[in-house]
């Protein structure tokens, strides 16, 4: 009998040249942005769309949409925080407007 062995692993036929550009910088901010920051980043996302590559392009929309998201999680943690009695039973949570029953 035969033997049967596995076809190897088929190799590449040698190195191939690679060009490897380096990504756009996300300039982060440690502060919330506000839509000044929005417009300001749809202006930079047109002006690459215009004068870059495509993958420039896709980057700098990329921003644009942190940007919004960012704007966006910060409305929804001011809305939470912004209740009265959220903001009541943190500061005193034995009172009976904060008890909690389980069912």
């Amino acid at each position: 009998m035969r033997s049967v062995r596995a076809s190897p692993v088929a190799r590449a036929a040698g190195p191939r040249a690679v060009s490897v550009r380096p990504l756009p910088r996300v300039a982060m901010r440690s502060s919330t942005p506000d839509k000044a920051a929005v417009e300001t980043a749809i202006k930079e996302a047109e002006e690459k769309c215009a004068d870059g590559t495509a993958g420039e392009c896709a980057a700098a929309w990329d921003n644009v949409e942190e940007i919004s998201a960012a704007i966006s999680h910060k409305k929804v943690a001011d809305a939470a925080s912004s209740d009265p009695l959220e903001q009541f039973c943190g500061e005193n949570p034995d009172a009976d407007e904060c008890r909690v029953y389980d069912d």
